[in-house]
């Protein structure tokens, strides 16, 4: 298991039994769209989330940032002239919960209660994403997920996951996921089609 304070992501911010929010450790610093990422309960269970898109907005509700470049001075500079971006800017990413760990074995389906408000948003390691990507019984769970971008959540996850394998073991994460996909979408072709256009090698 990672160390939780390196490889801390976020804070929760909202949370409901389908998905979560959180802010953001960094500002621009979300884990990438389709990243698998837990939140780490106190009784040594996990609630586990798919990352399906990020956002960056004024701390102030209601209040919309204003321009501060200048001809001389843009994109980066910006930034390096106005270190109180930092502070009223925040960067966050809503998560798709996807399974937990109920503290004996993980579990592919809905916990019984949402991860709690204020608790860590963890990146997870390379042996925890294996050991949660052994079978794929979660894809229901995101492709069932409403107002969303769900085929582009899914191909993202599958990239991720392949990436995070070395070797040959990203090729077999590639065909696994595409039969599982198939078959979940063996009546809606075009939805198929796009997901499996987009787990190919270098997709993106």
């Amino acid at each position: 298991m990672a160390d939780l304070r390196k490889s801390r992501a976020g804070e929760v911010v909202a949370t409901s039994t389908t998905e979560f929010e959180a802010q953001a450790v960094e500002l621009h610093r979300a884990p990438p769209l389709g990243a698998l990422v837990g939140v780490h309960l106190d009784d040594g269970c996990r609630v586990y989330g798919v990352v399906a898109g990020a956002y960056t907005e004024g701390l102030d509700v209601g209040a919309r940032p204003v321009p501060r470049a200048t001809e001389e001075r843009q994109n980066a500079d910006v930034y390096r002239d106005n270190p109180d971006l930092e502070h009223v800017l925040r960067t966050c990413f809503r998560c798709v919960v996807v399974g937990f760990h109920d503290g004996r074995q993980i579990r592919h389906y809905l916990p019984a209660a949402p991860a709690p408000i204020h608790y860590s948003v963890v990146k997870c390691a390379q042996d925890e994403i294996g050991s949660f990507t052994e079978n794929f019984g979660y894809f229901p769970l995101l492709l069932n997920a409403r107002d969303l971008p769900i085929e582009e959540v899914l191909a993202a996850h599958v990239r991720f996951v392949a990436e995070s394998q070395p070797g040959s073991g990203a090729e077999a994460i590639r065909v696994r996921a595409g039969r599982d996909i198939a078959a979940l979408l063996r009546d809606d072709h075009a939805r198929l089609r796009t997901v499996l256009e987009r787990i190919r090698p270098g997709a993106r």
